[in-house]
């Protein structure tokens, strides 16, 4: 099966329209808990909102009194903001990339069209462990810089997807990974530059993000699939 980006897409609705229930039903825990720590920290966002508006106002029209006011107020509420949103991420990151790992192996399978025994809630905690280390790693190159986030993102494309597949350990995973985007590294970034902009459309709508969800996923399943069966990485 020779990878390309129209035939991966093909295979990912066809998977997608046969798989529709499972996918979008996980696809819809994973949105109802990505929007939880929205709905929790709205007032503080609302009130923090309100102040900087106030302080950009004050600052352009250079009125030293009332940013002198202001700097203790905005920083108080920064500080609470912050730390709402990170003792909520503690929680709720490591249940969505949970979420998402079994929403990967539905995914597969979906690509696959077979329904294979599930994996152990212990592999998919361990695979689910690997996936938030990862996401932290990407984060903070993309912090560094750009574009040696964006690279690392694509390298490690396939990780959880190969944990699922061949029962891999991390180490291991991820060399296949690197191996498996070598020569399909610009097909595999176009992909994902079209999923994150399906996101971003389907954002304003809760009832449109959940089918995203689920077929973006089914995408990044169907150019694993497509890849991994067009090479020899199973002995790897």
């Amino acid at each position: 099966m020779k990878f390309n980006i129209i035939g991966c897409y093909a295979l990912a609705w066809r998977s997608f329209s046969k798989w529709w229930i499972p996918l979008c039903l996980i696809s819809g825990i994973i949105v109802v808990f990505q929007i939880v720590p929205r709905i929790l920290t709205r007032a503080d966002t609302n009130e923090f909102m309100i102040t900087a508006s106030s302080f950009i106002t004050a600052v352009s029209e250079n009125d030293l009194d009332k940013l002198e006011q202001m700097s203790p107020k905005m920083a108080e509420q920064t500080g609470i903001l912050i730390s709402k949103l990170v003792r909520l991420g503690m929680y709720v990151f490591p249940l969505i990339a949970f979420l998402t790992v079994i929403l990967l192996m539905y995914a597969n399978w979906a690509v696959k069209n077979t329904h294979e025994r599930r994996k152990r809630v212990s592999t998919l905690v361990y695979i689910a462990f690997v996936h938030v280390v990862l996401a932290v790693g990407k984060l903070l190159a993309f912090c560094f810089c750009f574009l040696p986030g964006v690279y690392l993102y694509i390298k490690l494309l396939f990780v959880s997807l190969i944990m699922l597949e061949e029962k891999k350990g991390a180490r291991a995973a991820i060399k296949i990974s690197w191996q498996m985007t070598n020569g399909n590294f610009w097909k595999l970034f176009l992909i994902v530059l079209i999923n994150t902009g399906s996101q971003l459309l389907a954002l304003p709508t809760i009832i449109g993000t959940i089918p995203v969800t689920g077929f973006i996923n089914t995408a990044r399943a169907a150019a694993f699939r497509m890849i991994w069966e067009e090479g020899s990485y199973a002995e790897t």
